[in-house]
C-alpha cells in the first residue's frame, strides 16, 4: 500500500437534493494535492441488506420483481434498505434481513449467518450492504409488500443459478451475485456440519 494516499478535504457540503429514497450531497472537494474537485456528488442512502434463504431441501428462495431502472423484470434476492425501526431494534442489518424476509415472501428464519459486508459503490455511495443467508424457514404468513412493490418467488438451485449467472442466462445486480457466490463458499465450507 502506498502511504501516498490521503482523503480529500472537505471545504463545504450541502444537501442539494433529498426525500424517502435517497439524499444527493454535494460537496466541495480539494485532494491531497491541492486540485480542486467541485462538485462532487454523493449518494446518501440507508444501508442495505440481501438475504439468501435457504431451504431444507437445499434450494434456495430468489425473487423476480419489476426494476423501473432497468425496466425490466429482473431475478434476484430478498433486498431492502435499513429503515429507521431496524436501527431502533438494536442490530439494525440483522432486524432489517428479518423484516425484509418476512414482508418479501412471508417467511420467518431461526438462524441468519453473516456472509459479508461489502461497498455497493464506494466512489460515490454513502452506505454499505450486509448480505445474510438463512436457515430454519418457517411460512409464518402472507407477504406484506410497500406501495408499488410486488414480488414474485421461485425456488431454485444454487449450482444453477451461479451456471446461469456465469453463461450469462441470468443477469442480476451485483451485489446479489456476490452473497451468492459468498453463500456457495460458505455452504461449501460447512457441509459437513450438515447445515447443506
Amino acid at each position: 500500500m502506498s502511504d501516498e494516499l490521503k482523503p480529500w478535504s472537505v471545504t463545504a457540503s450541502r444537501i442539494t437534493y433529498e426525500d424517502r429514497w435517497i439524499r444527493l450531497r454535494s460537496d466541495d472537494c480539494v485532494t491531497a494535492e491541492g486540485i480542486v474537485v467541485a462538485p462532487f456528488h454523493v449518494l446518501d442512502y440507508p444501508d442495505w441488506i440481501n438475504v439468501i434463504p435457504l431451504m431444507p431441501d437445499g434450494r434456495v428462495l430468489l425473487t423476480r420483481e419489476y426494476r423501473h431502472g432497468r425496466a425490466e423484470i429482473v431475478l434476484g434476492l430478498v433486498a431492502g434498505g435499513v429503515e429507521p425501526a431496524d436501527i431502533e431494534a438494536g442490530g439494525a442489518a440483522m432486524a432489517a434481513a428479518r423484516r425484509e424476509l418476512r414482508e418479501e415472501t412471508g417467511y420467518d428464519a431461526s438462524t441468519f449467518v453473516k456472509l459479508l459486508t461489502s461497498y455497493p459503490n464506494a466512489a460515490n455511495h454513502s452506505n454499505i450492504v450486509t448480505s445474510w443467508l438463512a436457515f430454519g424457514l418457517n411460512r409464518s404468513g402472507e407477504p406484506s409488500f410497500d406501495p408499488g412493490e410486488k414480488v414474485d418467488m421461485l425456488f431454485a438451485d444454487l449450482a444453477d443459478i451461479l451456471a446461469d449467472l456465469r453463461s450469462g442466462a441470468v443477469i442480476m445486480q451485483s451485489m446479489h451475485v456476490a452473497a451468492l457466490y459468498a453463500a456457495e463458499s460458505w455452504l461449501r465450507t460447512h457441509a459437513t456440519e450438515g447445515l447443506k
